[in-house]
């Protein structure tokens, strides 16, 4: 799967899925070649804003809060990954579609791409713009799911696949705010 992909996998069941779902790379390929890199991003561009936007605008926060809040952030983001594929796998198969762990694992897998990449927002300095990326960035996940789960998990009702969709997208936008509260965590505990 490349990266570029993504855009057209958001809004079609087809496209770059029937790739991915050719190449069939095992979850090992997946985690190690996608989850763990791309994991990594959200924590190291919390622990840049202990020194930039952090600093900016929560002077009072000390960097080892920011560090300790990067490295919890990264555990429950792994976590997360591997619950999201209980979660697709158990709704998919309530469903009567394929209860397949490594399609689940597949989809659990890709969806948080955008949520990952918009970590880079932390880049800068406009606050506005740093809540504004991961909203747009979760919409485009949900995207994914929906078309991910149409495809990969073989689900052919589109009113099934939008359920199933719905509740895992509901379910990782929880799981999204208890990420964001441990992001946060540190302007609380100081």
């Amino acid at each position: 799967m490349k990266l570029m992909q993504l855009p057209r996998m958001m809004w079609s069941s087809h496209e770059g899925w029937d790739e991915l779902g050719h190449e069939h790379p095992s979850m090992a390929r997946l985690f190690l070649g996608l989850v763990l890199p791309l994991s990594f991003l959200p924590p190291l561009m919390l622990a840049q804003a202990a020194d930039g936007i952090g600093a900016q605008h929560f002077p009072h926060v000390p960097a080892q809060a920011w560090l300790l809040a990067a490295a919890v952030f990264f555990v429950v983001e792994l976590g997360t990954v591997l619950l999201m594929t209980a979660l697709i796998r158990a709704v998919s198969q309530s469903k009567g579609a394929s209860a397949d762990v490594h399609d689940a694992f597949t989809v659990a897998a890709i969806a948080p791409v955008p949520l990952w990449l918009s970590a880079l927002v932390l880049l800068q300095q406009d606050i506005a713009v740093v809540i504004i990326v991961p909203v747009v960035a979760l919409v485009a996940s949900a995207g994914l799911i929906r078309h991910g789960v149409e495809n990969m998990l073989q689900v052919r009702e589109a009113v099934d696949a939008a359920e199933l969709a719905l509740i895992v997208t509901n379910t990782g936008v929880l799981a999204w705010m208890l990420l964001v509260g441990i992001a946060l965590a540190p302007l609380f505990l100081a």
